[in-house]
């Protein structure tokens, strides 16, 4: 009887996951979930790497998916544990000797997975490059820019396929959790918690595309700070594959076929493709994206240091109200838009003059969207570290451009009273930037 363990970590959905059809070699496959502590309640230079709040959404769609396995009178094997340790014990309790999982971009998951032992057999689900679209890691171009003209405009993307869940998987129902996983999860569960699933996932799509149409204003709404239909919070099902890369560019496609193709519906695929470039630039250079410099030479893993300007950006208290209501937004929501991200980054790489890996570790504690490549070369990007130049934003213009009437500092900042884009003034303990001056001066003719 040949076994092989089914990991199904970055492959939480029913739909395009090549990881529930037939695998060929054997007879029987043992599906398995892990939750491994470490990468929620360890510290990365002192800043816990997860929040309450992305713990317990995370625990809560790992429960939800056992419980569909359970309706299908199917056994998926939750544990909460190491991540190597808990497959070799699985590994040893049903005699399997291989595993079968989705291609990780973390280098420290790739690590977890080399460490077990096992026969590896790695599938990548959640690119739009899948298979024989794979890039040259080798040859990979070093810009976005370059990147995106070797691929368009005819940008070939690997069609999102629907399998039926294979008659191979086995399971022993009281295998199904073990006693620690069982006292960690009654630690830490809170059934209040967001579930960030897969029929939430299609939902979101449903609506965003196809009823709301919100797919053909998205150039000019994306930049907003907040509002239901301005982004497509796609993003929370991609980072955890409650959501099939390939099935939304698809989506997309196809509205643009049926109903309508415009600039904006060109958009968030172009930024699809944002994310595909970082998550094979996290794969070309590993490790080295968490050097202060990123994979540029020499590298230094050496700790950044932290001092209070960081504490305070951390709690929305910096004085500057832009910055400050985004960072409060965050801590409260786990959520940020993009174009809020862009700008309380810059403001602690530029202006409060920290190490951007601090800002790239609280946010990765934060965000309930956190995915590794995404969260730490978006950073870098910014910084100007790896393969970019620095882009430092200017606050004071950007307030004014997208919260020209102050109504999102107010709302998240309710100390500040001050009419209109008043709000936006900075407070005395801040030291003013040159380049923000012009703008001063149009807010002070506000007064």
């Amino acid at each position: 009887m040949k076994r092989a363990l089914v990991l199904l970590n970055q492959a939480i959905r029913w739909q395009d996951n090549l990881l529930l059809a037939e695998q060929a070699g054997f007879d029987q496959l043992i599906a398995v979930l892990i939750l491994d502590p470490a990468e929620y309640l360890n510290s990365e230079y002192g800043i816990k790497r997860a929040s309450a709040l992305r713990l317990q959404s995370q625990l809560r769609r790992l429960l939800d998916w056992q419980q569909q396995w359970q309706q299908q009178e199917l056994v998926l094997h939750l544990r909460i544990g190491d991540t190597s340790l808990c497959l070799q014990q699985l590994a040893q309790h049903y005699q399997a000797d291989a595993l079968i999982a989705a291609e990780p971009t973390a280098p420290e998951q790739y690590q977890q997975l080399q460490n077990c032992g096992l026969s590896l057999k790695l599938h990548d689900l959640n690119s739009l490059l899948q298979h024989q679209l794979r890039p040259d890691l080798a040859t990979l171009p070093k810009s976005f820019s370059a990147f995106r003209r070797q691929r368009e405009p005819k940008l070939l993307v690997q069609q999102p396929k629907f399998y039926g869940i294979s008659s191979q998987f086995y399971g022993e129902p009281e295998q199904a959790l073990d006693q620690s996983s069982k006292d960690f999860i009654s630690q830490h569960h809170n059934p209040n918690a967001a579930l960030l699933n897969e029929a939430a996932a299609l939902e979101r799509l449903e609506q965003f595309i196809w009823q709301q149409r919100a797919v053909t204003h998205y150039k000019q709404s994306r930049d907003a700070l907040d509002g239901q239909w301005n982004s497509s919070l796609w993003s929370f099902y991609l980072a955890n594959g409650c959501l099939s890369a390939c099935y939304a560019w698809q989506q997309v496609l196809d509205f643009e076929q049926q109903q309508l193709a415009n600039e904006s519906t060109y958009w968030i695929r172009f930024e699809l493709l944002w994310r595909e470039y970082f998550r094979w630039q996290m794969r070309q250079h590993g490790r080295a994206w968490f050097s202060k410099n990123a994979f540029r030479p020499p590298l230094n893993f050496s700790a950044p240091h932290a001092d209070r300007r960081f504490e305070l950006w951390c709690k929305g208290q910096t004085g500057l109200p832009f910055v400050d209501a985004n960072m409060r937004m965050l801590v409260q929501t786990g959520w940020m838009s993009n174009r809020g991200r862009q700008n309380v980054a810059s403001y602690l790489i530029f202006e409060l003059q920290q190490d951007w890996r601090l800002g790239a570790a609280f946010f990765e504690q934060h965000l309930l969207d956190y995915d590794c490549a995404s969260n730490w070369c978006n950073w870098a990007y910014i910084a100007g570290v790896g393969n970019s130049g620095a882009r430092q934003f200017n606050q004071i213009k950007q307030a004014l451009t997208h919260d020209p009437d102050g109504d999102f500092v107010r709302r998240w900042l309710p100390e500040k009273t001050a009419a209109g884009a008043l709000v936006h003034w900075p407070e005395a303990k801040v030291i003013v930037q040159d380049f923000w001056r012009p703008y001063l001066q149009q807010l002070k003719h506000k007064a």
